[in-house]
């Protein structure tokens, strides 16, 4: 009978050498691409556009890899959408009947883009003749709920990447792709609804509100039969560059 002593030495010995081998075995590991680590590099020396151009092809991993490639990039390319320096800005000027919702919807762009980009608070205040600086866009949004993650893209470019901090109960009949769009934002101020027109509404918290009874909410304010949770600063972020009608899709692997 062996020793309870040898039985022991055994178990250890054998877990060893199944660790070493493991350890060895590098492709039971991830491997973090050395594209990662140079993008990091880039940043610091404030070569965001460099950066953003050796990652392309990691964009849509589904993995870490990907989703570091992603966050890396929003970093860069959200303060430029955001900003005058964009290279698509063109100026416009106004003509007589329009008004600011007007204008963002024929020049596609949004809404609250426009204002923030010529400093105006009170919509209605535009002059025939102002000259007024807009970023068109055509953005559309990818929400994976068992990822949680939601991506904002241009075209080919993407803007922006948001983690999800959270998601409702989801029954299984609906676990599938699908294609849905922006039905309507809201602003909530110390509790109470501001709408989109008020002065107010540029300063309040947000929600988003799709067309499929899903709503993207910050927490406290909730409105929709499935809610998607975001951090409140990414989400007014993400409400800033949207507006009523762009394309959303929820996707799940393999529907």
């Amino acid at each position: 009978m062996k020793s309870i002593y040898s039985i022991s030495v055994a178990a250890v010995f054998s877990s060893l050498v199944l660790s070493a081998a493991a350890v060895e075995n590098y492709s039971l590991w991830p491997r973090r691409p050395d594209e990662l680590e140079q993008a990091r590099r880039l940043m610091q020396e404030q070569k965001g556009g460099e950066a953003v151009l050796l990652l392309q092809p990691f964009l849509t991993d589904r993995g870490i890899a990907g989703r570091e490639a992603r966050q890396i990039c929003g970093r860069v390319n959200v303060p430029r959408y955001l900003s005058r320096m964009h290279p698509g800005a063109r100026v416009y000027t106004v003509r007589k009947g329009d008004n600011i919702a007007r204008i963002a919807a024929r020049e596609k762009c949004p809404q609250d883009v426009l204002m923030m980009l010529n400093g105006i608070v009170e919509p209605s205040a535009l002059r025939v003749g102002q000259k007024l600086v807009l970023v068109p866009m055509n953005l559309r949004v990818e929400i994976y709920p068992l990822q949680r993650e939601i991506s904002v893209w241009d075209g080919n470019t993407l803007v922006a990447d948001y983690p999800i901090t959270g998601v409702d109960d989801i029954p299984r009949a609906r676990q599938k792709t699908q294609k849905t769009k922006v039905s309507a934002r809201e602003g909530y101020l110390g509790g109470h609804v501001v709408l989109s027109r008020a002065p107010q509404f540029p300063s309040s918290e947000r929600s988003i509100i799709l067309a499929n009874g899903m709503s993207l909410v910050g927490g406290a304010n909730s409105k929709g039969n499935i809610l998607i949770y975001m951090e409140q600063k990414d989400l007014n972020e993400l409400a800033m560059m949207l507006d009523c009608g762009n394309e959303v899709t929820v996707y799940y692997p393999g529907t």
